[in-house]
Formats: structure tokens, C-alpha cells, sequence
């Protein structure tokens, strides 16, 4: 798998051309079962919480919704500040690996050569009564790749106009393919005005209140058949990302600037699945004799992510086209700027 599996979500996501070279990843197949969803999900897990945070971002950068047919298309861009307790995992959760740290870097976090050790004795239908042994180096992370120590993720999307102050917002991109990669997004949400329920409220000048609700995917389906390290057959990986936000969103509209603020509530369900046939090689304790195992669909792991965030944040507004940027803190904070091309 080397860099293959963080690449393929890479992609996805639009995150920035990671070059770093990720060997070794496809060697945490070799863990025991429980060790190998520890390391995958300990591993991928900063990215994994990013991606959604990301995908419930960029939304809205006014309270004010657009009249009836007006639109806009709009560019955002979310860089995450990564905490330094997000760029390395704990090692004493492992129960068949041993190893000299005790940590290891996760997806973003720095370089390693640390070498792990497996120790399996197991009597399952996949390792039958003995003790198999195991060395790898375990994987690097990509923190030399990220500018200033932060993962950027962009969204794209269409607002429109609908009757009852209401607007419908669209994020879609068809499925396309790229170096073996099938990607595809796809996101709707509702901006509704609340003012307008509260008589004389709706009559106050420049300010806006309004709810959001919004659900973002991300489907990602990815081939390194040809350049896994391990033989096999039918080797891929996909992931199914979701999130779910909802938000109250406020707003002053001056002629040439708005001021924006929101609060709200983001949760992400994401699911990987490695997929296909491994090949593993082990050496059988006190003897030379290499045995391998051949496993099938090997891997499937769920995360899930919820935050509470808060979110201010500027509009710059030009004739026909708008530049805004805005601050969230969440559980990774995060600065938001984007551009916006529309009528009202």
C-alpha cells in the first residue's frame, strides 16, 4: 500500500501534493487483528477528523439569504492548525507489537525508523496453534509536507434562491478517476431565515439570523493493486465519509463589508474498508520456517467525530463578487477564506 492509502484520501479531499513516500503502511496487515485496527485508526485518525470538520466548513459567509432565483458559486478553503497531540499516537494500547517508543508518529506527524515487532500466538482459523514473528519499520508521517503545520481542504458549491427566504446550497463533483483513484462529492444544504417568524424582528436593518443544516460525502475508491508490496489479489481501498452539521448563523450587512458569526454542531461517520487478498509472511518461533497466510478483505474500521464550534469572521463585498475569511474553533481550529460570484 506504501503512500497509496493516505494518497487516495488525499486526493480526495484536495489536500496539498503529498510527495512524502509512506512505506510500510501495508505492514500493519501483519499486526494481530486487534493491533491492526489500532495502528490503521490511531494512524489515519488527525486526517480522518479534519476531512469532516472540512466538510461541515465553508458553508455560509452571510446570515442573508438570497432572493428568490439569485445565486452564487463559491471557492472555500479550510486550513486546520494541527495540535501537537494529533501528530503522534500511543504505543501501550498494543498487545502483540512491541517497540523501543512510546509513540509513534500518526498520518501527520514527522519521520521514524522505528522498528516494530510482532509476536502473534493465536490458535483463530487465521493463525493456527503457534508463535509466528514479524519485523517493520513502522510508517512516517507527512508534517515536512504541510506548510506551516496545517491541512487545507477546499469545498465548492452553488447556492440558489428559493421562495420563503429560504436558500439551497449544493456541493457535487461526478465521480472522476485519477492514477487509479474513483473519487466523488456530493453535499446539500438549507440556509433558512428565522427573523421573518418573528414579526417586527424581520424589520430591523442590516442584521440577519438564520439556520443551517447541511450533510456532506465524500466516496472514495482506490486501486494500488499494481503497487502494493504485498502480493494478492483484487487489493483496494474505499472510504465512505459523512458529516452532518447544523448551525445558527448571524449577520451585519453593510454595503461593503459583512460581519458574520455562528455556532454549531458537526459530527462526522467515516468508514474504511482495505479489501482484496494479502499475502503475510511470519517466521514460526525457534525454527527458520517461513509460513504465509493469506487473508481476504482484512480490514474495516469506523470513526466518528462530533465537535461544538464557534466561527466570526468577514465578508469583503465587491460588485459582483465577494472575498471572505473567518476563524472556527473546534476541536482542530481552523481559519476559513474563500471567494464567492453571485447575484442576489
Amino acid at each position: 500500500m506504501k503512500k497509496q492509502l493516505i494518497l487516495f484520501i488525499g486526493i480526495c479531499i484536495g489536500t496539498s501534493s503529498f510527495s512524502q513516500n509512506f512505506q510500510n503502511l501495508e505492514y500493519l496487515l501483519l499486526a494481530s487483528q486487534e493491533d491492526q485496527s489500532l495502528l490503521f485508526k490511531e494512524y489515519l485518525n488527525p486526517l480522518v477528523t479534519s476531512v469532516n470538520f472540512g466538510m461541515g466548513s465553508g458553508w455560509a459567509h452571510t446570515a442573508k439569504t438570497h432572493k428568490k432565483l439569485g445565486f452564487d458559486i463559491t471557492l472555500s478553503l479550510n486550513s486546520f492548525f494541527i495540535p501537537s497531540n494529533a501528530k503522534r499516537f500511543s504505543t501501550s494500547g498494543l498487545t502483540n507489537i512491541s517497540s523501543s517508543s512510546g509513540y509513534l508518529p500518526t498520518v501527520l506527524g514527522g519521520n521514524t525508523n522505528e522498528t516494530l515487532s510482532v509476536s502473534i500466538n493465536d490458535d483463530s482459523t487465521v493463525f493456527p496453534p503457534n508463535e509466528y514473528n514479524a519485523t517493520f519499520i513502522a510508517p512516517s508521517g507527512i508534517e515536512n509536507e504541510l506548510s506551516l503545520s496545517m491541512l487545507i481542504t477546499p469545498n465548492i458549491q452553488i447556492g440558489i434562491g428559493l421562495p420563503f427566504k429560504t436558500d439551497l446550497i449544493v456541493r457535487y463533483v461526478p465521480t472522476t478517476s485519477s492514477k487509479s483513484t474513483d473519487i466523488s462529492l456530493k453535499g446539500i444544504g438549507i440556509k433558512h431565515n428565522l427573523l421573518q417568524h418573528f414579526g417586527p424582528a424581520d424589520k430591523i436593518p442590516l442584521i440577519d439570523l438564520s439556520l443551517l443544516i447541511a450533510y456532506s460525502n465524500y466516496s472514495i475508491d482506490y486501486d494500488f493493486q499494481k503497487t502494493s508490496s504485498l502480493t494478492g489479489v483484487s487489493q483496494r481501498a474505499t472510504m465512505d465519509m459523512n458529516n452532518y452539521t447544523a448551525k445558527l448563523l448571524s449577520s451585519i450587512d453593510l454595503k461593503l463589508i459583512t460581519f458574520y458569526a455562528s455556532i454549531g454542531y458537526s459530527k462526522g461517520i467515516s468508514n474504511l474498508s482495505v479489501l482484496g487478498s494479502y499475502d503475510l509472511s511470519y517466521n514460526i518461533a525457534e525454527t527458520e520456517e517461513v509460513i504465509v497466510f493469506t487473508v481476504t478483505d482484512p480490514l474495516s474500521l469506523e470513526w466518528e467525530k462530533e465537535s461544538i464550534s464557534g466561527n466570526a469572521g468577514l465578508s469583503f463585498n465587491l460588485p459582483g463578487i465577494k472575498l471572505f475569511a473567518d476563524y472556527t474553533s473546534q476541536e482542530y481550529n481552523s481559519v476559513t477564506v474563500g471567494v464567492s460570484i453571485g447575484i442576489r
